[in-house]
């Protein structure tokens, strides 16, 4: 299977919590910008607590959806795993911006 298939579903199965976590990181990053380093660690709280929200939630409420993935060959730990590694990177990266514009 192509690399871009696997992105593509991949980013597919972001889409189930995309809005949410985008939304959570543009705080996230708002509040760093206007109140410097030192609420950061509240922030990393915050986001690790929203990561596991989603974690809940798209288990509870889409648990018959991961048959889709699986038969393109995704498990269902694979699919966390890169999702939420891929959501925390940009986190990341969002806050360096954030601290870097300040």
């Amino acid at each position: 299977m192509k690399l871009t298939r696997y992105i593509r579903l991949l980013f597919t199965f972001y889409r189930y919590f995309l809005w949410v976590s985008v939304f959570i990181d543009a705080a996230c990053a708002y509040i760093l910008w206007q109140h410097g380093i030192s609420v950061y660690k509240a922030l990393f709280w915050l986001k690790l607590f929203s990561m596991g929200a989603s974690f809940y939630l798209v288990n509870e409420y889409r648990k018959q959806e991961y048959f889709y993935f699986y038969n393109f060959g995704f498990s269902k730990k694979s699919l966390w795993i890169i999702t939420l590694a891929f959501d925390l990177l940009l986190f990341f990266g969002l806050m360096i911006l954030a601290y870097q514009f300040r």
